[in-house]
């Protein structure tokens, strides 16, 4: 739920409104012109399971008075992302959700700074504390408190999915490689590189990456499959294409770079989890497997040489394809 079709914010008011002034709230709304609109967010207030909603996906622990005017900075597109310092934790989840959301011009770097922000800030949410500020706000608004932490829970899971939703809208809005970019900046800034575990929405936007590139890798490995095929014949002693293999490998360079690319961001996540990337495993077997038969088969040892640095260069993060090429290396340039 965004702050701004939040019902506190549709009626003007905040969780520590009390009952009177939220009906107030909504009889001035009404006259306004937005009756229906007006009717639902009271209708939302007066319900206790919607109004703990409303009140989780808002600032608790800010006046409404207070929340009107941070919510006025927010209106229009942002221009940069800032952490929100001296709210609540779910206040700021909140909060830095609505600005990713806004969030113009910045590019890779940027949003990967927003994804960064509301990562940490929801990693802070922690469900009874939650529950205290809200239940703070209840005591002046004189509503009843919440009973248990696990209603608490149940919202957070939900404001977890919708995070989750900001950052993929956050990431569509950018061109194919500036998405990429922002993924990898992100993944590295909060797993350290891959030193440590990755946070929840980090998780979460890696397991949609994952999903949406899949196409992108089957594809990719189909044409690594028929350049390897290719630099195999053309490699041939015998072949009339010898001339054209190193041609092939360009190719082939070319293909593989544009996947190390692709494939950076999942690389550094699959690390941080102590899991190898399967697609780019099978891929640089494949290519290895070919500069060994190449090698083996006494075609132009450059061939061989050649391939063995683009696998080097673009599979340096993958540990089980390194450590082989490097010994491959050593058998190519004795060393």
């Amino acid at each position: 739920m965004d702050l701004f079709q939040n019902p506190f914010h549709i009626l003007g008011v905040g969780p520590r409104s009390t009952r009177e002034e939220i009906l107030d709230a909504a009889e001035g709304a009404s006259l306004s012109g937005d009756t229906d609109r007006a009717a639902e967010a009271s209708a939302a207030l007066a319900n206790p399971r919607r109004r703990l909603s409303a009140e989780v996906f808002f600032l608790p622990g800010i006046d409404g008075r207070s929340a009107a005017g941070i919510l006025a900075g927010l209106k229009g597109r942002v221009k940069g992302m800032q952490p929100c310092r001296g709210v609540t934790p779910v206040a700021a989840v909140n909060l830095t959700a609505a600005a990713l959301t806004r969030l113009e011009g910045t590019g890779a770097q940027g949003t990967a700074y927003g994804i960064s922000l509301l990562s940490q800030a929801f990693e802070s949410a922690d469900a009874r504390e939650v529950m205290d500020a809200v239940n703070a706000d209840r005591r002046v608004a004189r509503v009843a408190a919440v009973p248990s932490v696990t209603d608490v829970e149940e919202e957070l899971d939900r404001l977890r999915l919708y995070c989750r939703d900001v950052v993929r809208a956050a990431l569509d809005r950018l061109p194919s490689r500036a998405l990429v970019e922002a993924a990898s900046q992100a993944v590295r800034s909060e797993t350290d590189n891959a030193a440590k575990p990755p946070p929840v929405l980090v998780r979460d936007m890696m397991e949609i990456y994952d999903l949406e590139s899949r196409a992108f890798f089957d594809r990719e490995q189909a044409t690594v499959g028929a350049l390897t095929a290719a630099m195999r014949r053309a490699a041939s002693k015998d072949s009339s294409l010898g001339r054209k293999a190193l041609a092939v490998a360009d190719d082939l360079e070319k293909v593989l770079m544009n996947w190390q690319s692709v494939a950076a961001p999942l690389l550094t996540f699959l690390k941080s989890t102590g899991v190898t990337h399967r697609p780019s495993l099978a891929v640089a077997l494949e290519v290895r497997d070919a500069a060994v038969e190449i090698h083996n088969g006494g075609a132009d040892p450059a061939l061989a040489k050649r391939v063995t640095s683009i696998l080097a260069a673009a599979f340096a993060d993958v540990a089980d394809v390194s450590e082989a090429v490097a010994g491959d290396a050593r058998m190519l340039w004795g060393r």
